[in-house]
């Protein structure tokens, strides 16, 4: 029974350290489909994902768009 506790301890601690961990999105700009710009990588907020970074707006006929992925 004690060695139960103990890996079911374990296994908490280490599922708090993964999740607690801060994550750093990196965000590309395009151009009418050409890159110009790589931002350097920031902290999410909480509560948010790099997806939600994520945007797309024409004007004029020139479409901008920003994609973010998740770094290490």
């Amino acid at each position: 029974m004690k060695k139960v506790l103990c890996v079911c301890a374990a296994a908490l601690v280490l599922a708090f350290f993964s999740t607690s961990c801060n994550k750093k999105c990196q965000c590309t700009t395009y151009v009418n489909g050409v890159e110009t710009l790589t931002a350097d990588p920031f902290e999410v907020e909480s509560g948010k994902k790099c997806k939600d970074y994520n945007s797309e707006v024409t004007i004029l006929g020139v479409t901008t768009e920003v994609k973010c992925h998740a770094t290490n």
